[in-house]
C-alpha cells in the first residue's frame, strides 16, 4: 500500500504539471480541479504515442517526461500554488462526513490497487502489451505473434509511459488513481448540490454506489474504467454548460479533449463526441478562433491512432479491416475477420455457427435472457431505457437529458450489430440509473445513508475472499481479489499468477516463451518476450495455414504471418 501511494503521488505530479503547462500554453483556464489530471492525462498518452513510432517507452523516456513535467512546474509556479491552494480548499469545505467517506474510499482503493489483478485481459494482453511498448515500442505486425497485442489501447501507451519499468516492475496502478478523481469529483458535486439542489449534482454524486463494481477493475489497467468515469463527467459538465451563459471557452474545449482522449483509450467512446460538438455549435461564435485549436488536437491523436494501428497490425483501424495497409507485416485477413466474428458470438455467448443462423431479433432476445451477471445487466439497461423518459417533462436540463438519452440508444443498438458487452455500454447504465435515482431519492439522511452503506460494502470483496461463482461463466473470473497484510508495504505483483512457470520453446524462425501452467487458449501473464501459447500456435498454424515468423533476426523488427500448407 506504502509504494502504491507513492506512486499516485508520483502520477498526480507529473499529470498536474503538464496538464498546467498544457493550459498555460494554450491559454486556456482549467476552473475544474479533478479534470486537469486527465487532461495532463491525454498530453503524456499522445506524447507516449507519438514517442513509441521510433522508440520504447523505458528510461529515455521516463527521464525526458520527468524533465518536461519538471520545466512546466518551474514555468507554472503561479498556477501550480493557486490549484493546490484552491483544491485544498475545495477538499476543506466538505461537510466531515464526506471527508470521511472520501478518505476510506481513497485507503480501500490503495488497499484494492496493491492486491492481485482480477481482469483476466490483464493475463492475455495487458502486461504483454505494456512490455512489449517498454522494451520497443511499436512493433511492427506484432499482432501476428497474438491476436490481442494489436489492442494496443491508448490507456496501456499511458501506462507504459507511468510505469517507471526501468525502477521496478510492480507498477501498473493508474486505474485506481482515476478512480479516486472521480470520487472527488463525485463529492465535490454533492456539496454544490447541497447549495443549489439541482437534481444532477445529485445524480453525479451517485457514482461512489457503484465502487463496488469499479473496484474490480482497478488493480489492472482495464481501459473500460476511463471511460466509465469520464462519460459521467463528460455529461455532467455538459449539462452544466448547456444551460449557462458560459463567456469563458475554455472549459468547452477541454470538454473536446476529454472526448478526444477518450477515444483514443477505445474507440467506441467515439459515441460521447455529440456532447461537445452540441455546446460548440450552441456557443460557436466565441468559439471560433479556437476551431484550428482543436483541429491540431483531434489531427494529432488521429494521426497517433493510425500510426499506431498501421505500424502492429497494417489495419489503420484495427481491429475494422477498412483501408488495410499492403506490409509484409500486414495481419492476413482472414485472421482479422476472425477476431471480429469470433467477438460478435462471443458477447452474444453463442458459437459462431449460431450467431449465423439466427436474426438479429433472436439474438437480442437471448442476450436479454442470458443468466448471472450478464442477463442482469442486460436485463437492467432494458429497464432503465424504458423508465428513463419519464424524467424529461418539465425538466430545465431536458435536451441534455435527452441527448443523452438518444445516445445511449444509438450505442446500444450498435453494439447489438458487433459485441454487446455490458462493459461497453456500463457508463451510460451508470448515469442514467444515477440521474433516475436523483429524482426520488432527495432526503440528506437517506442520501448519507446510501452513500454510507456503499463505501462499507466495498469491504466484503476487498477483506474477504469472495466467489463469483453464483454469478459469472468465466471460470477465471470467478474469485475476486482480496487483500492481504502482506500488501501493506510492497503490492501483489502486476499478474495474478506469479507462480506461473514458462518454458522455452522454438518455432520455425524464432524462439518464443509459453506458459505451462495457466491453461487458458489466451494466457500469457508477466513472461519475458515473446510470450504465446504453443496451443494458439498450433491451433491456428492448422486452422487457417498461417503462423507468425520473424520478419528478420531481430524482436524488434517484428513478425508476418506465412502460409503453412499441409504437411
Amino acid at each position: 500500500m506504502a509504494i502504491v501511494l507513492l506512486y499516485w503521488i508520483y502520477l498526480l505530479v507529473s499529470t498536474v504539471s503538464l496538464g498546467i503547462g498544457f493550459c498555460a500554453f494554450f491559454k486556456l483556464k482549467n476552473n475544474n480541479h479533478f479534470i486537469l489530471p486527465f487532461i495532463g492525462g491525454f498530453v503524456i498518452a499522445i506524447l507516449a504515442g507519438l514517442w513509441a513510432i521510433w522508440g520504447n517507452l523505458g528510461r529515455v523516456f521516463e527521464i525526458t517526461l520527468g524533465i518536461l513535467s519538471i520545466a512546466s512546474l518551474l514555468l507554472n509556479r503561479e498556477r501550480l500554488k493557486m490549484y493546490i491552494f484552491s483544491l485544498k480548499a475545495k477538499l476543506r469545505d466538505l461537510p466531515l462526513f464526506y471527508q470521511i467517506l472520501l478518505g476510506l474510499i481513497t485507503v480501500f482503493a490503495i488497499a484494492q490497487s496493491a492486491s492481485a489483478p482480477y481482469i483476466i485481459d490483464n493475463e492475455s494482453y495487458y502486461i504483454q502489451t505494456i512490455k512489449w511498448l517498454d522494451t520497443y515500442g511499436y512493433v511492427p505486425g506484432l499482432a501476428n505473434l497474438h491476436y490481442f497485442l494489436g489492442q494496443q489501447s491508448g490507456w496501456h501507451i499511458f501506462q507504459s509511459a507511468l510505469n517507471l519499468n526501468s525502477i521496478s516492475g510492480l507498477f501498473n496502478d493508474i486505474n485506481g488513481f482515476y478512480l479516486i478523481l472521480g470520487n472527488a469529483y463525485a463529492f465535490d458535486k454533492l456539496q454544490l448540490y447541497s447549495k443549489s439542489k439541482q437534481p444532477l449534482y445529485l445524480a453525479v454524486s451517485f457514482l461512489a454506489v457503484f465502487n463496488v463494481f469499479f473496484f474490480q477493475f482497478i488493480s489492472s489497467p482495464s481501459p473500460d474504467l476511463p471511460i466509465f468515469i469520464i462519460t459521467i463527467i463528460l455529461f455532467a459538465e455538459f449539462a452544466k454548460y448547456y444551460i449557462k451563459e458560459e463567456k469563458e471557452r475554455s472549459p468547452i474545449i477541454l470538454l473536446f479533449l476529454l472526448v478526444i482522449f477518450a477515444v483514443y483509450i477505445k474507440v467506441i467512446a467515439i459515441f460521447l463526441l455529440p456532447f461537445p460538438v452540441l455546446l460548440y455549435l450552441k456557443k460557436k461564435k466565441q468559439f471560433k478562433k479556437d476551431l484550428y485549436k482543436l483541429s491540431v488536437f483531434s489531427g494529432l491523436t488521429l494521426i497517433a491512432f493510425v500510426v499506431k494501428n498501421s505500424i502492429i497490425s497494417g489495419h489503420p483501424l484495427y481491429p475494422l479491416g477498412l483501408f488495410k495497409q499492403d506490409f509484409d507485416w500486414t495481419i492476413p485477413v482472414q485472421l482479422q475477420q476472425y477476431l471480429v466474428e469470433a467477438t460478435k458470438s462471443y458477447a452474444f455467448f453463442i458459437t459462431p455457427e449460431q450467431y449465423e443462423h439466427m436474426n438479429i431479433f433472436e439474438r437480442v432476445m437471448h442476450w436479454i435472457r442470458l443468466p448471472k451477471l450478464h442477463g442482469l445487466f442486460n436485463k437492467t439497461i432494458i429497464v432503465v431505457l424504458l423508465v428513463f423518459p419519464l424524467t424529461l417533462r418539465n425538466n430545465i436540463l431536458k435536451k441534455p437529458y435527452a441527448l443523452l438519452y438518444l445516445l445511449s440508444i444509438v450505442q446500444l443498438l450498435f453494439l447489438w450489430t458487433t459485441s454487446p458487452q455490458y462493459r461497453f455500454y456500463f457508463g451510460y447504465l451508470v448515469i442514467l440509473s444515477c440521474l433516475l435515482a436523483a429524482q426520488v431519492i432527495k432526503r440528506k439522511k437517506l442520501i448519507q445513508l446510501i452513500l454510507g452503506l456503499s463505501t462499507l460494502i466495498i469491504t466484503i470483496p476487498l477483506f474477504v475472499p469472495f466467489s463469483l461463482r453464483e454469478a459469472s461463466n468465466n471460470e477465471f473470473n470467478q474469485e475476486l481479489s482480496s487483500f492481504s497484510m502482506a500488501y501493506i508495504i510492497k503490492p501483489h505483483p502486476i499478474t495474478k499468477y506469479p507462480d506461473a512457470e514458462y518454458k522455452k520453446l522454438s518455432f520455425e524462425n524464432f524462439e518464443y516463451y509459453t506458459p505451462t501452467n495457466i491453461y487458458f487458449f489466451w494466457a500469457t501473464g508477466d513472461c519475458e518476450l515473446p510470450c504465446v501459447q504453443k496451443q494458439q500456435l498450433m491451433s491456428f498454424k492448422e486452422y487457417f495455414k498461417l503462423a507468425p515468423q520473424l520478419r528478420t533476426q531481430e524482436l524488434k523488427n517484428g513478425f508476418k504471418s506465412v502460409p503453412f500448407p499441409n504437411e
